[in-house]
């Protein structure tokens, strides 16, 4: 979102409150607080009305230049690179995969274009097994709702937890083989620009970037795979689905997510670039790049054919 923290935290608390509204009467779904360096701590009802007033409290006006650079708070700030923060989770080292997370970015007058605010939001595959394809939709049509976003998006995902990154070499052969999980980036990040992060199974794009791809009107003229919709939102939003379920894709037996890859192909000028540093163990460049081309690349051979049995 390309809003400082003043202007979306409405939208926000809104979001959060869709979030726990969906999980239900069980309370235990999300149990942990996390501070702003990284701390836990047990989730009580405090902790949740002190969340909602900060929410309540911001203000649009409060820009970082107005601070005395020699000012604690000032170097706070410059120092973590993030205004407002939330995190809440189900469960400290061991993730139940519920989360709410959301970082702002720093409110100066004249902002980086790159820099923005970040939502993001978890459910297990539990959730989708119980729950169906449809209610997942819903759920992210109903938290998208209030939220000013340029680019978004829901779908297959790992969870990035502190012992994911030393077991991704591990995971090597059977995410090239699913190109349908996507791999978070570590941390929050932020410095997203005018860029979508990656294709999805649902796709949101919001101003300017939906009038830079050409508007609706563009995205079905180009986009023709039977199971891809377009859905117009308010607001100068759309939705793009890639089939009535988020898929992992086989590559194996030949699976290779024909809609994604259209979507790909048509998004590629704002697709976001390959990072100039490789932060992923145990790949080489090479493979970190075709990782990140997966839908971009030609798709490899099936070695196998699923009807034989």
């Amino acid at each position: 979102m390309p809003h400082d923290h003043g202007v979306i935290a409405a939208a926000v608390a809104s979001a959060l409150d869709t979030y726990h509204q969906a999980l239900g009467p069980d309370s235990g779904r999300l149990t942990t607080t996390w501070d702003a360096d990284g701390e836990p701590s047990a989730l009580t009802p405090s902790d949740w009305e002190d969340l909602r007033e900060r929410l309540r409290a911001a203000q649009e006006d409060d820009f970082l230049d107005d601070l005395p650079k020699d000012s604690i708070w000032f170097d706070i700030l410059t120092r973590r690179g993030f205004d407002a923060n939330a995190r809440l989770t189900g469960g400290e080292s061991n993730s139940n995969g519920y989360e709410f997370r959301y970082r702002s970015r720093l409110p100066w007058r004249n902002p980086n274009a790159r820099m923005l605010s970040v939502l993001s939001i978890q459910v297990p595959l539990r959730f989708l097994e119980v729950r169906g394809a449809t209610r997942l939709r819903e759920l992210a049509l109903e938290l998208a709702g209030a939220l000013p976003f340029s680019t978004g998006h829901a779908g297959l995902s790992f969870v990035s937890s502190r012992g994911f990154r030393k077991a991704l070499p591990l995971l090597k052969t059977e995410l090239f083989r699913n190109p349908g999980w996507a791999v978070p980036a570590a941390g929050m990040a932020m410095d997203l620009g005018a860029y979508v992060d990656g294709i999805h199974w649902l796709n949101f794009l919001g101003p300017p970037l939906l009038e830079t791809v050409g508007g609706v009107p563009a995205l079905r003229s180009h986009l023709k795979h039977p199971e891809t919709t377009v859905q117009e939102l308010t607001g100068g939003r759309a939705l793009i689905s890639l089939g009535p379920a988020p898929l992992a894709g086989d590559t194996k037996l030949g699976e290779t997510l024909p809609a994604y890859r259209e979507l790909a192909r048509f998004l590629e000028p704002w697709l976001l670039p390959f990072p100039d540093v490789n932060t992923w163990d145990g790949y080489t460049d090479e493979e970190a790049r075709l990782w990140w081309r997966r839908f971009l690349e030609a798709p490899p051979e099936p070695v196998s054919n699923p009807r034989d049995g």
